[in-house]
């Protein structure tokens, strides 16, 4: 059984544009789940938000064009075809549990379920907080709260998953997601500044 192979996640993690807005969204979801219970932190709860939102819309606008000039399988279908291939190869075969084959194919396909989770928590978590501060509404404030606990949960398996990969593979996975070896196109090095200054734009802007 051949499992040896590090997660495919990390084919696309040198990208200047994914390693930023990863970051970005990573604080920026922090920020917005510590100020979130505190009424006079709200405007900066919601800058917070808001950020989060921007971008999250661009990283879905940078994937479409990323899968527009690319022959591979698509994020989603690559993902649900490791977890499937983990529950009909491996999870049927109890005596194998806590083998290293088994555990470095359980925490790949733990990895990509999270990455699947954390996609569709956040537009939930991000949507239903503008509706909830649009208007007030205690229910879509329950519903607000309860996906952005479960974009944390997620959050959470996408690191315990990370970490476990880390240790089985002898090798730090998420370093490509910080630093990048792989010079960027001068394309990307633009539509990177455009974000940046929309971002600053944007919060320059929020706070007049």
């Amino acid at each position: 059984m051949q499992t040896n192979s590090v997660p495919a996640k990390q084919s696309t993690s040198t990208d200047l544009m994914i390693r930023f807005l990863h970051v970005v969204m990573l604080l920026s979801f922090t920020g917005a789940y510590l100020t979130g219970d505190a009424e006079e932190w709200h405007q900066l709860h919601m800058a917070f938000g808001y950020t989060l939102g921007i971008s999250l819309a661009l990283r879905i606008v940078w994937q479409v064009l990323s899968m527009l000039n690319s022959t591979q399988p698509t994020g989603i279908s690559k993902r649900l075809g490791m977890i499937q291939q983990f529950v009909k190869r491996d999870w049927k075969q109890p005596q194998q549990f806590f083998s290293l084959p088994f555990l470095k194919s359980g925490s790949s396909s733990a990895f990509q379920f999270s990455i699947l989770l954390i996609w569709l928590a956040l537009p939930l978590t991000v949507l239903v907080g503008f509706f909830t501060d649009y208007t007030q509404s205690h229910t879509l404030k329950e519903l607000h709260e309860f996906a952005a606990n479960l974009f944390l949960a997620a959050v959470l398996v996408h690191l315990a998953s990370l970490t476990l990969s880390s240790v089985l593979f002898k090798k730090w996975l998420a370093k490509t997601m910080f630093w990048g070896s792989d010079k960027p196109a001068v394309l990307t090095v633009l539509i990177w500044m455009i974000s940046v200054a929309s971002l600053a734009g944007f919060w320059w802007w929020y706070w007049q």
